[in-house]
């Protein structure tokens, strides 16, 4: 992991309330076990035995400053499964976690509706070059020059296509 993906992580680390629910993650040691893991940490030149939070934290941190990411997700799932209540690494856990891809069928209409924004891009691409568009079923609810104005002109973009147009 590089410093500037690190530094990006840091405001999501401290954006995390206390009080929001951080779901568990499943048990990587099903996968390899926590011994074979520690011979990888040892190759690695990593601590084997880790006797309370901050030595997770440590060796965590230490991981990211190498630029990796492998070992400071295992070390954060072994961390939450030690200490589950220990709120710094239940975020390290949940930040580090692999995402979470969800398929939604689409309806008939909703693939109507996709093809007739995509067939007004395509007809009106030059006229708005380098513009955001807001679309619905094929109609132009709003131009702009930035993501952030369209918005503004917009309201809430559900069900709206939002797309900057090249």
């Amino acid at each position: 992991m590089d410093l500037e993906l690190w530094q990006k992580l840091q405001p999501l680390l401290k954006s995390l309330s206390a009080h929001e629910e951080i779901q568990p993650v499943k048990n990587l040691d099903e996968i390899i076990p926590w011994e074979e893991f520690q011979q990888e940490l040892a190759a690695l030149g990593f601590p084997t035995t880790y006797n309370c939070p901050e030595d997770f934290i440590s060796a965590i941190e230490e991981d990211f400053a190498r630029g990796g990411l492998h070992i400071a997700r295992r070390l954060a799932y072994r961390g939450v499964e030690l200490y589950p209540d220990h709120e710094i690494l239940k975020k390290y856990a949940h930040i580090l976690a692999p995402p979470v891809v969800k398929v939604v069928p689409s309806s008939p209409e909703k693939r109507q509706s996709l093809r007739a924004d995509r067939e007004w891009y395509d007809k009106n691409r030059l006229k708005y070059m380098g513009r955001w568009v807001a679309l619905r079923s094929g109609e132009l609810l709003a131009d702009a020059a930035s993501f952030d104005e369209l918005i503004d002109l917009v309201g809430d973009p559900k069900s709206l296509y939002l797309t900057k147009v090249y």
